[in-house]
């Protein structure tokens, strides 16, 4: 079973890959799942933010794998 990243009343965050963790626990065990996927939008393109065109390039750890 996974440990644990941190607990109090009512309330458990689990830390990992939440396909990954998900696994580790029977069906309908949760209420709610929360999730923050990686976004992997650095390419080198721009976007219009504020009547502005900036770069979407966050750094090297946001990088497409090309993986969809």
């Amino acid at each position: 079973m996974i440990k644990p990243y941190y607990r109090k009343k009512g309330f458990t965050l689990y830390l990992g890959d939440c396909l990954e963790v998900l696994k580790e626990f029977p069906e309908n065990h949760f209420d709610m799942v929360f999730a923050d996927p990686p976004y992997h939008l650095s390419n080198g393109g721009f976007t219009c933010h504020a009547g502005r065109r900036v770069s979407v390039n966050k750094g090297k750890w946001d990088e497409s794998r090309g993986k969809i």
